[in-house]
This record gives structure tokens, C-alpha cells and sequence, in this order.
């Protein structure tokens, strides 16, 4: 039997059988009605000193939801023009939303991974952290695994730089997922090009995403999708 391939994060999601595809949703947003599970943050790119409290009861509503699987995308992004302190404050938010209603937070992050790291370490948080889209080298990739986060890898498995590929091929089996994110890629492109980087059989790589999707986001075997 096909091992059902899991998306864990998608801005276009396409209802197509054999997928189990968790929908991004931010604040203003409208489900799609496409898939079953949803992860819902306040992404840095969106903010407003205006918006801010309207949008973290939203995010409160959203997070009390069981079919919503993941607080995010939240995070740090120094090449976006929001003001820092706004970043920082709702960044802390999300984190504390994660622990109080006990799902994962899913992490945008660009030019920011030690200072998100740094956070960590004076947080403590017990719910996993995820950085979505990971790109980058190794060595930023053994900062985070050493701080016990995971890794999803998308698009970026497809370029030519390597980074990523070099990336998951040293990734722990139990530490990482597979994500589209708002990219027009097929996801099994993705899977494909994941399990020749890992010399595994799709179907091997598709067990093992489950597993991990299972253990980190509770969602165990009786769901009918997994």
C-alpha cells in the first residue's frame, strides 16, 4: 500500500488523494476548504502596531482549534521592513500560544537563527520548533539540531547550490519534514529528490515523514490520512 505523502506546510493546497496537506493560514485568511488541517500564525512580513491585538485573538480562536495542528508561520525576519520590537513582541506571543495550547510553532526565519536560538535558550519552551523552508548550510543546520529544533525542506532541495541537500543528508531521520510551501512545485518532486539524498526508497522516506508527523504533531495512527 502507497504511503500517503505529507505536506506540512502549504500556502496552495489541492485536495489531490494520496496527500495529507496541512494549510497555512494567516491572519484575513480564508480556509480553501482543500484540506483537513491547518497551521495558523501572525507572519512577520504582515504585521501592524494597528492589527496587533485583533490579530493575536485570532490567532487565540485559531490555536483552540483541534484541526489546527501548529502555531505559525511565526517568526524573525531582519529583511523585512516591520519594526523589530513588533517582530520580537509577536514572536514571543506566538512562542507562548505554542506552550499554552501544547502544539508545535512552525518558524519563519530569515538572517535571524541565533538570535531565535538565543530566545530558545532563555524560553525554555517544551513544544517542538520547526523552521519551515530550511536553506541554509550545514553549520546553521547543526545549530539548530544541537538546540533541539526541527527541519522542513521544500523547493530549495530542487536548486543546484546544494545547501539544503548537504542539509537533510546530515539531518537526523527523526528531525525533519517535507513542505511545498508557496511554491508551484509538485510535492512528489520533493519527496523524490529527498529520497535519493537520503538513498532511501520514496516509499522508506514516506514512513519516515509519518512517523515524525505523528510524534511531533500528535497525531497518531488512527487518523484515517496517516
Amino acid at each position: 500500500m502507497q504511503e500517503t505523502l505529507i505536506n506540512i506546510h502549504t500556502h496552495h493546497p489541492t485536495g489531490r488523494p494520496g496527500y495529507l496537506e496541512v494549510e497555512n493560514l494567516r491572519f484575513g485568511q480564508e480556509e480553501s476548504g482543500l484540506s483537513s488541517l491547518c497551521t495558523a500564525g501572525l507572519h512577520p512580513w504582515f504585521l501592524s502596531e494597528t492589527t496587533l491585538e485583533v490579530g493575536l485573538d485570532w490567532l487565540r480562536k485559531q490555536a483552540s482549534r483541534p484541526t489546527v495542528i501548529a502555531i505559525g508561520e511565526m517568526g524573525l525576519d531582519k529583511a523585512t521592513i516591520t519594526p523589530w520590537p513588533l517582530q520580537m513582541e509577536t514572536f514571543e506571543q506566538g512562542a507562548n500560544m505554542a506552550e499554552t495550547f501544547h502544539k508545535p510553532l512552525l518558524i519563519h526565519c530569515v538572517r535571524a537563527y541565533a538570535d531565535i536560538i538565543a530566545l530558545k535558550k532563555v524560553w525554555k519552551p517544551v513544544q517542538p520548533w520547526i523552521f519551515h523552508g530550511f536553506d541554509k548550510n550545514n553549520q546553521v543546520a547543526d545549530m539548530l539540531l544541537n538546540a533541539g529544533c526541527f527541519l522542513s525542506f521544500g523547493k530549495a532541495l530542487l536548486n543546484d547550490a546544494q545547501r539544503a541537500t548537504t542539509a537533510l543528508f546530515h539531518t537526523p531521520p527523526d528531525r525533519f519534514f517535507l513542505e511545498t510551501d508557496n511554491a508551484d512545485v509538485p510535492l512528489e518532486e520533493i519527496y523524490g529528490k529527498a529520497a535519493a539524498v537520503r538513498a532511501v526508497s520514496l516509499q522508506q522516506l514516506a514512513t519516515q515523514v509519518s512517523l515524525n508527523v505523528q510524534h511531533v504533531f500528535g497525531l497518531g495512527t488512527a487518523n484515517s490520512a496517516i
